[in-house]
């Protein structure tokens, strides 16, 4: 058995858990590839990625794992570690269950953004925003099309689209709804709309919907959180639901209503 291994090592500075995970893994025979930023691991053979890091690691390995068709055992080396299954203390629980096939598949629709000329995969959210550095305006105007049919007209800081999986991110924070994982849907949510009219929408995660930046301040295209390119006037963003989820696993335990309430307690 082979599998991916990332460390975040800001999160692991001595090194100590790296160590630890690589040595559980070679007492369970099973051999790591360890890979850096910038690299594409390209090997059928791999049957799953070990993250260990927190959430913004994760989200930032999900695209190897989506082109390779393996499962995140993400292993929380953050703070609350909405997207991690396992503490750093219970790494030998992961490498342990991992081996005996005793995790269970938690599939997350993810985003295809085509734009440019370039498809990126969002796991969170794919958001048109105003760059806050620029004074020339203090809003910005993007429409919404969800199959053909124009949905919204915001004038405000943006928009989100967000997943199931994004719901609980910022779009949350901007007064989207909470979308259960299992959900085939997206969410749009307005970013400070200058409209009470601006309401979010949760459609089919099946539509096809663009987004229309029309005018304003400066805007800019982010994939969960990055910035991934400066728009222009009359730029179309497509939002599709990409061919295959993220997969992660899960101990069949797994409560993502009470890990939500986790999150949300004391905010």
């Amino acid at each position: 058995m082979k599998v991916l291994l990332y460390i975040n090592q800001d999160k692991d500075v001595s090194g100590v858990n790296a160590a630890k995970l690589k040595d559980l893994l070679s007492k369970n025979n099973v051999e790591y590839v360890e890979f850096n930023d910038g690299e594409f691991p390209d090997n059928k053979e791999i049957s799953g990625l070990f993250v260990l890091g927190g959430d913004g690691t994760i989200l930032r390995r999900t695209e190897v794992a989506n082109k390779l068709g393996i499962p995140i055992v993400g292993i929380n080396a953050g703070k609350l570690g909405f997207l991690s299954e396992f503490e750093i203390s219970e790494m030998e629980d992961a490498v342990s269950m991992f081996v005996k096939g005793e995790l269970l598949e938690d599939k997350r629709a993810t985003m295809k953004v085509e734009y440019g000329g370039k498809v990126y995969y969002a796991l969170n959210d794919a958001i048109v925003s105003r760059r806050y550095e620029d004074n020339r305006g203090m809003v910005i105007n993007v429409s919404v099309d969800i199959d053909s049919s124009r949905t919204e007209n915001i004038i405000g800081d943006g928009v989100i689209l967000a997943t199931p999986t994004g719901s609980t991110g910022y779009s949350l924070s901007a007064g989207g709804s909470v979308l259960a994982p299992g959900i085939n849907a997206f969410c749009v949510t307005a970013i400070a709309p200058h409209s009470l009219r601006d309401r979010p929408i949760i459609y089919s995660a099946d539509s096809n919907c663009s987004l229309y930046y029309t005018g304003g301040a400066k805007a800019g295209l982010f994939i969960d959180g990055k910035l991934v390119s400066n728009l222009t006037i009359n730029d179309e963003i497509k939002i599709l639901k990409a061919e295959k989820p993220t997969v992660f696993l899960r101990r069949e335990s797994f409560d993502f209503f009470k890990r939500l309430n986790l999150k949300l307690q004391d905010r």
